[in-house]
């Protein structure tokens, strides 16, 4: 075979392979990451969401504390809340959601404390958002390793 043959297929192949290489490389860093902005954005869209069922769920424990009776309407936003939940999280979140909801509903049925029962609940470290959201931090920190 003529050397200047083998010369220029070479270069030819030398540089197909390059460019091969380069756009395959290319191609994976992007793919790699559109997968970490939409796990980022799924991270963001969770823990807002969390967020505000927490403190849609503190402003309805208030209320359970102060009064025996539900008004269906102070429910409603809650229950919201848990179906967008239900949506995107895995079944331990919606779980522990739906009982923050039944502990609210169970305290309006109850008498209202008093100031030094509930005293005595917080200091016995009673939290019924505690295990809600010990799971979701659990969760979105499994998110975040996988980024």
């Amino acid at each position: 075979m003529n050397p200047d043959i083998t010369t220029g297929l070479a270069a030819v192949l030398g540089s197909l392979a390059g460019a091969v290489g380069s756009t395959l490389g290319t191609w994976l860093n992007q793919r790699n990451q559109n997968r970490r902005d939409l796990l980022t954005k799924k991270i963001i869209h969770r823990e807002a969401l969390y967020s505000e069922f927490i403190r849609e769920s503190e402003q309805l424990l208030a209320d359970a504390l102060e009064n025996s009776t539900v008004d269906l309407k102070t429910l409603l936003p809650v229950y919201s809340l848990a179906s967008r939940i239900r949506l995107s999280s895995p079944p331990e979140i919606m779980d522990a959601a739906e009982n923050v909801i039944q502990r609210i509903v169970k305290i309006y049925g109850e008498p209202s404390p008093t100031p030094q029962q509930i005293q005595a609940r917080a200091l016995r470290g009673e939290n019924p958002l505690r295990d809600f959201s010990e799971i979701c931090r659990v969760e979105l920190e499994s998110m975040l390793s996988q980024a």
